[in-house]
C-alpha cells in the first residue's frame, strides 16, 4: 500500500515537472509569434510590451507548477536538512523574483492599490 502511494506521488511530481517546463516553452513560443504578428499591427513599441507581460506572465505560471513538485518531492522523499533549505531559497527566489515581474508588468508592487484613473 504505501509503496504504491509512494509510486504515485513520484509520478505526480514527475508530471509537474513536465508540465511546468511545458507551460514555460509552450509559453514562450507562443508569446513570441504573438509578438512578431502584432509587430506589424501595433508597431514595435506596443508590441515589444505587450511581448514583456506575456513572457512575464508564463514565467510566473510556470514557476508556481515547478515549486509545486519541488515542494512535494521534497517532503515525500528528499527530507534532508540540506534539501529542505534548498527549498527555501528556491521559494524566496521565486517570490522576489514574482514581485518583481509584477512590479515590472504593472507598474506597482503586488501589495499597492490600482491607481485610479480620472
Amino acid at each position: 500500500m504505501l509503496e504504491a502511494v509512494t509510486d504515485e506521488l513520484r509520478f505526480l511530481t514527475q508530471t509537474l515537472e513536465a508540465i511546468g517546463a511545458f507551460a514555460l516553452i509552450l509559453g514562450f513560443v507562443i508569446s513570441t509569434m504573438r509578438c512578431l504578428l502584432e509587430i506589424r499591427r501595433l508597431g514595435a513599441k506596443e508590441a515589444i510590451e505587450g511581448y514583456r507581460k506575456a513572457l512575464g506572465r508564463t514565467i510566473l505560471i510556470g514557476l508556481e507548477i515547478l515549486v509545486a513538485a519541488t515542494i512535494i518531492k521534497t517532503i515525500f522523499f528528499d527530507r534532508t536538512l540540506e534539501n529542505m533549505g534548498l527549498l527555501a531559497i528556491m521559494i524566496a527566489v521565486r517570490t522576489g523574483l514574482g514581485w518583481s515581474m509584477v512590479l515590472e508588468m504593472n507598474g506597482r508592487w503586488p501589495w499597492q492599490k490600482k491607481k485610479r484613473s480620472k
